[in-house]
């Protein structure tokens, strides 16, 4: 039952270790990306630029750990965003409008691709894509459902022009595999540089500032589209190493209730009194009192005075002729002073090794602590 227990103890606290690693990376990348806008916008910015390494943070979260490390990435990237970059700096108020409309899109949007993502990972059927144009239908769907809304509402196309973009492109690549996350991504390019970011109507790029967003965006559309389309492949792959894991845990415990079942049936100490040296060498095998009461190393004199004086002459001679007589195997019985001056019973069987021309060389024997009762006459 003991064994049973510990080996539920150890379960939970792996799988508690697991969970507390997932929050883990989330952090650590929320973290990242705060390093790198901080390196790329050291005054603060209250454009939407900071956003995209933000929200590449919460997309590898939520693919890594789930839904709830992707849930605390969006709001440690949203605090990150208000505390850091958002004037005034280093308050979790946001002073200008536009900035808290598009603080609340990026935590908006942060919740979505968390929720797609969470689907993504705990979906069980084939992950295989669809063949043919099957593939392609939703792609138009999802396009559709990131621009209407910019649409509807003309002032967060102006201040978060790739609003609902990654989302769109994570759900085409998940469907419909790694091409159909590339159209979906560049359909998404087109449209948000034909519909909002100036010139209107043009696909023409005005200036550096948005030609630097339209290649932040393509760079982590495509990441959000191998990511994407390769999540069937990684979770077999997670699949295998979960299980290979689970076989180490299990072999490992095989071998914890292995040992202690050897300890529990096993309480003999082995022992080889070499006869050139008078030296005695233990190899205990069970924390008892016979284990306590015998050194690792001690002189063949030494154990000889520990022997209860009503045995000591008994054992000494059944040893001696022993050797003399040229047996190879022996059993005795006797009581040895103890820990606290108690004498224990004691039973040792042993082995005379012998050379190539008979003469004794050493003894090798175990020793077993045996109840005052069971004390026997060898």
């Amino acid at each position: 039952m003991k064994i049973l227990e510990r080996s539920r103890n150890l379960t939970e606290t792996l799988v508690a270790g697991y969970r507390i690693l997932d929050y883990g990376v989330a952090v650590g990348l929320v973290a990242i990306a705060t390093m790198l806008n901080l390196l790329a916008w050291p005054n603060g910015s209250n454009q939407d630029g900071h956003y995209f390494a933000l929200m590449a943070a919460v997309l590898l979260s939520a693919l890594y750990g789930g839904l709830g490390p992707g849930l605390v990435a969006t709001a440690l990237g949203g605090l990150s965003s208000s505390f850091l970059l958002l004037a005034p700096r280093f308050s979790i108020t946001v002073a200008a409008p536009g900035a808290r409309v598009r603080l609340m899109v990026f935590i908006f949007e942060g919740v979505l691709l968390s929720l797609a993502t969470h689907l993504i990972r705990n979906q069980h059927k084939s992950q295989t894509p669809n063949i043919g144009l099957q593939r392609y239908l939703v792609i138009p769907l999802a396009v559709c459902a990131a621009t209407i809304p910019k649409l509807v509402f003309p002032g967060l196309a102006r201040e978060l022009p790739f609003a609902f973009n990654y989302a769109a492109v994570c759900v085409c690549a998940w469907t419909g595999g790694l091409v159909s996350g590339i159209v979906a991504l560049g359909l998404l390019v087109g449209v948000t540089k034909f519909l909002f970011l100036e010139p209107i109507y043009s696909l023409s790029v005005a200036g550096t500032a948005d030609s630097i967003r339209v290649a932040l965006f393509v760079a982590e559309g495509l990441l959000v589209t191998v990511l994407g389309s390769s999540h069937a492949k990684l979770k077999r792959l997670s699949a295998k190493a979960s299980a290979r894991a689970r076989a180490h845990m299990a072999g490992a415990l095989s071998r914890e209730q292995d040992t202690a079942a050897i300890l529990a049936i096993s309480r003999d100490t082995i022992w080889e009194w070499g006869l050139d040296t008078g030296e005695i060498i233990r190899t205990p095998s069970w924390q008892d009192t016979l284990s306590i009461a015998l050194p690792v190393r001690e002189e063949f004199t030494s154990w000889v005075e520990r022997i209860h004086p009503e045995d000591r002459t008994a054992t000494i001679k059944r040893l001696q002729h022993a050797i003399e007589e040229g047996r190879q195997e022996l059993q005795y019985t006797y009581r040895l002073l103890g820990p606290r001056g108690k004498f224990l019973s004691v039973w040792d069987h042993a082995f005379i090794i012998r050379g190539t021309d008979w003469k004794p060389l050493r003894v090798i024997g175990r020793s077993a602590e045996l109840p005052s009762s069971e004390l026997l006459e060898s």
